[in-house]
């Protein structure tokens, strides 16, 4: 369905295949940017009640910053449209359309965890693993593969996490 037969190595076998059912524009990670926006906010107010001419290139900054943060929930639904995930016997996939496909070996991966939303749908972390450094060009959700907003996730974890067990 996803990754097909030709993405599989030697002797591996699919236990698993699914896409984000739920995809959230907004992440907690997004929430950070709320008291840069009232610094921004706060500051442009004080110096614009002077009455002064205000430089343009300010409007355009604080445009810039608001555009990017805008930008970003938009970026990441862009993204998880069009992902799709595999879990085999041997391995964590995450595949996006028109990209090369990033794995992670199950024996490299730490524990599976799931945080469940109320409709049923959940993403699939998974702890400190070996291998994986994160370094000052590398993202930290690029470390780790991570299956977002898939359905029953508590029984995809169950099977990653038996997986894992048989591999090691």
């Amino acid at each position: 369905m996803y990754l097909g037969d030709t993405g599989l190595l030697p002797g591996e076998r699919m236990i698993w295949e699914g896409a984000p059912k739920r995809i959230s524009m907004l992440a907690k990670s997004d929430l950070m940017i709320v008291p840069g926006l009232l610094f921004f906010g706060a500051w442009f107010y004080f110096f614009t009640r002077d009455g002064d001419e205000f430089p343009v290139i300010l409007y355009l900054v604080a445009a810039f910053v608001l555009m990017g943060w805008i930008w970003q929930p938009v970026q990441r639904y862009l993204k998880l449209k069009s992902t799709s995930y595999a879990v085999t016997d041997q391995r964590v996939v995450v595949w996006v359309k028109g990209k090369e496909s990033t794995s992670g070996y199950l024996e490299m991966l730490g524990p599976p965890q799931v945080a469940e939303n109320g409709d049923g749908t959940g993403t699939v972390t998974f702890g400190k693993g070996v291998g994986f450094v994160v370094g000052l060009f590398q993202n930290a959700d690029d470390a780790m593969p991570e299956l977002s907003g898939i359905e029953d996730a508590r029984r995809v974890r169950d099977l990653i996490a038996t997986a894992q067990q048989k591999a090691r």
